[in-house]
């Protein structure tokens, strides 16, 4: 699967099928996660594997009373070990590169997920010392966020999205891209295929977040079709 057709068509999955998935494909999730950078290359990410019914139930209850969260086969604890940040960077490292480190494993844990393709959720509303408990996490660790993973049962639609230029700048912030030809000489077919899906969206009526932006993403798309 091309990586970004991947990531433009990864949903959050919170209906699973009452469907095991071959441990094969979870630790494949886990590998993508395990590959992920981190600062210095510290590595200070860890992963708990939950399968157990009852175990799932805890941790669903511990997320804020998120139940449907214990219908997915397996969740994955994504851990990070702070004293290892703190140890090479500080206060900055404990607070901050953890944090980095574990969103930037599971966003690979999601898109390998989809890849396979398996249902995956981020979760990261939860009650930190009650999933600690649950899960044996030591003092020196902290729980970053736990993703549901299964088969789906359920296709969430297309979230909506503001057209790219409204949130890139050039050189300094708020500096927005007024037009794609004025910063690409040679707009790429990437780019050319998200504006049309973008308009397209707009027509459909599907896409209510971009109303104010019709008249403008078509004048866009006029330039790049000269």
């Amino acid at each position: 699967m091309d990586v970004l057709h991947c990531i433009k068509t990864r949903r959050s999955v919170r209906k699973y099928q009452d469907i095991p998935i071959p441990f094969e494909y979870v630790g494949r999730v886990i590998e993508a996660g395990f590959n992920a950078p981190t600062a210095g290359n510290i590595q200070d990410v860890r992963f708990i594997i939950v399968q157990d019914k009852a175990k799932r139930e805890k941790i669903a209850e511990a997320c804020l009373q998120q139940f449907w969260m214990s219908a997915a086969p397996v969740q994955i604890v994504v851990c990070v070990d702070i004293k290892r940040g703190k140890q090479f960077y500080g206060i900055r490292g404990e607070r901050l590169y953890s944090v980095e480190h574990a969103a930037a494993a599971a966003q690979n844990m999601l898109l390998a997920a989809h890849s396979y393709g398996l249902g995956a959720c981020w979760i990261g509303a939860f009650d930190e010392e009650a999933l600690k408990s649950i899960c044996g996490i030591p003092p020196y660790a902290r729980p970053q966020m736990v993703i549901t993973l299964g088969y789906a049962d359920e296709i969430p639609p297309r979230p909506p999205k503001y057209i790219i230029e409204t949130y890139t700048y050039i050189e300094r912030f708020n500096n927005r891209i007024r037009t794609f030809p004025l910063v690409i000489a040679e707009p790429s077919p990437v780019i050319e295929k998200h504006v049309r899906d973008t308009l397209g969206a707009i027509d459909k009526g599907t896409n209510t977040l971009l109303e104010k932006g019709v008249k403008k993403g078509k004048e866009v798309w006029k330039k790049l079709t000269k």
